[in-house]
C-alpha cells in the first residue's frame, strides 16, 4: 500500500486503518473480476498485472473502455461501490493480477476525510476522460482499417496470440468486419494469419502510413 502515491500523505491514522482494512489478493489471468450491472462492495488496488474493462452490448458484441495499469484504481469499480449503483461495464484480468481489496465503505469515508485520496481519484477520472475522449474520436473520425492498423502499431509483441472476436472488441466493431480487415492486411503483405495468431511482417514504414 505504501507504494501507492497518495499513501503518504494520509494521516498516520488512517493509514494504519487502510493497511488494517486490506487484504491481499492474487487474481489469474481471464478472471471476471465484475459483470456489468454488479454492485461492487469491494475495491480494487492493483499492484502487478493489467485489467481490461468493457462495456457489452445487448447484441453481444464489446468494446474496451480503457486498460487498468499498476498502481491504479478502476473508475467502474469506484463509481458502483461508491455510489452503491451497477457497474456500467465488465472487468477481466489480462495477466495474473496481484494487489488488495478494500471494502468500500471504507474507502469511502477515506475519501471524505483525506484531501490526498480525493486528489488521487480526481486523477484517475482525469485520465479516463482523456481516454473516452479519443475513443470517441476514435470512433466518430477514424476509419476501422486505420483503428486496426493503429492498435496493431501500438502492441509491441511481434506476434499476437488472439482470437478475432476479442479484437473486434478492442476497436468497437464486429468479428465478421475484423477477419474480413485481416484478410485484408495479409493480402498486403503486413500481416500473416495463423489459427488465434497474428504475426507482424517486417514491412516498410510507407505500407502502414498508407492506411491511414
Amino acid at each position: 500500500m505504501h507504494r501507492f502515491s497518495f499513501f503518504n500523505r494520509l494521516s498516520l491514522e488512517n493509514q494504519s486503518i487502510l493497511l488494517a482494512a486490506a487484504t491481499k489478493t492474487t487474481i489469474p489471468k481471464e478472471h471476471l473480476l465484475f459483470h456489468q450491472g454488479d454492485t461492487c462492495r469491494q475495491i480494487l488496488f492493483l499492484v502487478e498485472g493489467s485489467i481490461r474493462v468493457f462495456r457489452r452490448h445487448d447484441s453481444g458484441q464489446e468494446i474496451t473502455l480503457y486498460y487498468l495499469k499498476p498502481f491504479e484504481q478502476c473508475n467502474v469499480n469506484i463509481n458502483s461501490a461508491f455510489g452503491n449503483t451497477p457497474a456500467i461495464g465488465s472487468a477481466i484480468s489480462e495477466s495474473e493480477l496481484e494487489g488488495y481489496m478494500i471494502d468500500a465503505n471504507v474507502l469511502h469515508t477515506l475519501y471524505r476525510q483525506e484531501q490526498a485520496y480525493q486528489d488521487y481519484v480526481f486523477s484517475l477520472f482525469s485520465i479516463r476522460l482523456e481516454e473516452f475522449t479519443e475513443l470517441v474520436e476514435d470512433i466518430r473520425f477514424k476509419k476501422l482499417d486505420e483503428r486496426l492498423m493503429q492498435w496493431l502499431q501500438d502492441t509491441p509483441e511481434q506476434t499476437l496470440t488472439i482470437t478475432h472476436e476479442k479484437l473486434a472488441s478492442h476497436i468497437g466493431t464486429s468479428r465478421e468486419v475484423v477477419s474480413r480487415l485481416l484478410k485484408t492486411l495479409e493480402k498486403e503483405g503486413v500481416i500473416t494469419l495463423s489459427r488465434g495468431k497474428i504475426t507482424k511482417c517486417p514491412v516498410q514504414k510507407s505500407s502502414f502510413l498508407k492506411w491511414f
